[in-house]
């Protein structure tokens, strides 16, 4: 049974609907401009003689055979070919239309998508999707390849009697516009419904089902035309063409040199068969004139909003959100434009949403957590380089300061403390009143982060020498702490209040370190495992003076800090 079912998926991956739809279409035209040439190339003179004769034979209880003028006529009709057996019998056969090549052109259109369902290796998708995507305009296009093929067998055919009258060609040619028109048409709308459910929906559900697809498409304007042209342009002139052909006799009267003969044409019985035909005539120019105005609204009715809508579409992919468009009707490209602006209203809320947070929260932070879509109580380990910087002193000079000004110092100086520590791609977790307290990860984007926490903080140690020389606040100094190692990054709280955060000795002994710069009376001090972690070369002009070693509180051994110096 399984061995069944594996061999019918295999088998559904062929497509065969695909070719039977095709030759379905193909037969369907191919048959229309049949009748269609056979009735405008049939000899109304002989056909109305070889009837005549055949009544007066066959009224005599005689056996009519017909002449070899009809059957001559005939042959060519109808495309004959004459083949003459060995006891001399006289056979005609028709000649079909050869379309076998379609087939294989379709077949070989779809063998990268054959490869790919059939091959456990990896394939080129990007290839596949372009021919999926452009399979309707290839069959499409076949359409028209087989209309133009059946004009120029027939004009050779043809020729095999001697030169082929104009009024020949233009029916040929005429008959292959119906074809065109008939199979191009109905293979891009009912074949392309096969397409886009039987091969582009399975292949797309497995390879990028929500992203864009490239590859050339037939625009909403041009399938509207084609659907006119196809089913009440060509259909009208149809109706206008059969009568006028049928009565052509009648009016090449009116072309010939005899005066009588066209004085006769006005008479009442020809009246009767001139009126019908010039009313047709006349309702037919008056529909052609509608439906290629038709053609030029929907244009700009339907095509023209579509198209601006998804160019805003793209202008906000690209990030711009002040691309509303307007609405005026309540139809479905109402509806669509008004959705459109009420997502983009949904876009402007979340990207506030996202730079208020990123305010509040380091926007790398902020970033991590909108695009995970995960609440991660449990945390994760990372490694990272913590930085704390504090003001010394800070509670006296706060003493001095009414609680405004204070605000707009502290700020002030965040603003300067901040910036290094962005530059070196450093988040900042924290602000503690006075202090804070910044991560360097390669979570965050950081492979190199000790040196980076270093940049930072020498960084920060130029920028608190350009807020001083400011002179607006009351000169200040600070002390920063720098350590590495492991701790543990992730969401506190609950589900309804959290706050990412850091966790571990990690963040506990950089705190410390930094309280020890005003033992060592220096401004930065860097453990072990920075030092460690860092390439001296690197930062010219810099020393590092390895100190005495530290009892650290809660720690049972000693560390080593090393002071920064850099040149006056």
């Amino acid at each position: 049974m399984k061995k069944t079912s594996t061999f019918w998926q295999k088998f559904h991956k062929l497509h065969l609907g695909l070719y039977v739809l095709f030759a379905f279409m193909v037969y369907f035209g191919s048959t229309t401009a049949f009748v269609f040439e056979k009735f405008s190339l049939i000899d109304s003179g002989i056909l109305k003689t070889e009837w005549a004769n055949a009544s007066v034979v066959l009224a005599k209880g005689g056996e009519y055979k017909v002449t070899q003028a009809f059957l001559d006529n005939m042959q060519k009709v109808f495309a004959l070919q004459k083949h003459v057996d060995a006891s001399g019998k006289v056979k005609y056969e028709s000649r079909k239309l050869v379309s076998g090549f379609y087939f294989l052109f379709l077949l070989a259109w779809l063998w990268p998508l054959y490869r790919h369902q059939f091959s456990e290796k990896p394939r080129d998708i990007s290839r596949v999707e372009r021919r999926i995507i452009q399979l309707p305009v290839a069959v499409f296009v076949l359409g028209w390849v087989l209309a133009l093929q059946r004009y120029l067998e027939n004009v050779s055919f043809y020729s095999q009697y001697g030169p082929v009258p104009d009024k020949v060609k233009v029916v040929y040619a005429l008959s292959a516009l119906l074809m065109g028109a008939f199979v191009s048409y109905l293979n891009l709308e009912l074949t392309g419904l096969y397409i886009r459910q039987r091969i582009a929906k399975p292949f797309f559900l497995e390879n990028n089902p929500y992203g864009l697809k490239s590859g050339f498409a037939i625009n909403l304007t041009l399938r509207y035309a084609l659907m006119l042209f196809s089913l009440a342009m060509v259909p009208l002139l149809l109706c206008l063409y059969v009568p006028i052909y049928a009565n052509l006799d009648a009016f090449s009267v009116l072309a010939s040199n005899n005066d009588l003969a066209r004085q006769a044409f006005f008479s009442y019985e020809n009246i009767r068969m001139l009126v019908p035909i010039l009313i047709v005539a006349f309702l037919t120019g008056v529909m052609l004139v509608f439906q290629a105005v038709s053609i030029m609204l929907y244009r700009f009715n339907v095509q023209a909003p579509v198209s601006a809508l998804v160019k805003r579409m793209k202008a906000v992919a690209a990030g711009d959100f002040t691309c509303k468009t307007s609405v005026l009707y309540a139809d479905e490209l109402g509806q669509l434009k008004g959705h459109f602006n009420q997502m983009l209203d949904g876009l402007v809320e979340r990207d506030h949403i996202k730079d208020t947070f990123g305010r509040y929260v380091s926007l790398e932070i902020a970033e991590k957590i909108m695009k995970s879509g995960k609440v991660n109580l449990a945390g994760e380990e990372i490694q990272a380089t913590v930085l704390f910087s504090d003001i010394r002193g800070f509670t006296p000079l706060s003493e001095t300061m009414p609680p405004v000004e204070l605000i707009k110092f502290l700020n002030e100086y965040f603003a300067y403390m901040t910036k290094p520590i962005a530059d070196n791609k450093g988040v900042i977790n924290k602000f503690i009143g006075d202090a804070v307290m910044a991560i360097f990860s390669p979570v965050f984007g950081v492979e190199d982060h000790q040196e980076a926490a270093v940049r930072a903080a020498l960084g920060m140690k130029a920028a608190l020498k350009e807020f001083n020389a400011q002179k607006r606040h009351p000169e200040v100094f600070f002390g920063v702490g720098v350590h590495s190692g492991g701790l543990v990054a992730g969401n506190v709280g609950t589900a309804a209040r959290l706050e990412y955060t850091v966790l571990g000795d990690t963040v506990n002994v950089a705190s410390r370190i930094e309280s020890q710069t005003k033992t060592a009376a220096t401004e930065i001090l860097l453990s072990d495992a920075v030092i460690r972690g860092i390439d001296q070369g690197r930062f010219p002009g810099v020393k590092f003076l390895e100190g005495a070693p530290v009892l650290m509180k809660g720690k049972s051994k000693p560390m080593i800090l090393y002071k920064v110096e850099t040149a006056a």
